[in-house]
């Protein structure tokens, strides 16, 4: 699903069985860039869940102008933060608005 996300992220365009290459080194490059510029690690909210970790904060970005103001975006956020885990869960845009979104929740770990 993640993938799919970031095909329609990237208005790559339809999606068939051959895209794959494609796709996954689009998510490999917006990964590798954030990582690159942010300390903290992403993980999924699976990842958050079994590692018990306890939720920060949790806020959404949007962008009209395109995919790649809204990863400066996450990641001019993200720079500002102290915890040391995130996950980004990014909607489709609606044909009613074109809006890029992503909703960013940072984590910390469990408090003994």
């Amino acid at each position: 699903m993640k993938n799919l996300v970031w095909l329609f992220m990237f208005g790559v365009g339809s999606v068939f069985a051959s895209d794959d290459v494609v796709l996954n080194s689009d998510v490999t490059k917006v990964d590798s860039e954030l990582a690159a510029e942010v300390e903290a690690e992403q993980i999924t909210v699976e990842q958050a869940e079994e590692m018990d970790l306890n939720r920060a904060e949790t806020y959404e970005l949007s962008s009209t102008v395109s995919v790649e103001n809204l990863e400066m975006q996450i990641a001019e956020k993200l720079k500002e933060s102290i915890m040391p885990y995130y996950s980004i869960e990014f909607n489709d845009p609606t044909s009613d608005d074109n809006n890029y979104r992503a909703i960013v929740t940072e984590y910390f770990s469990k408090v003994e």
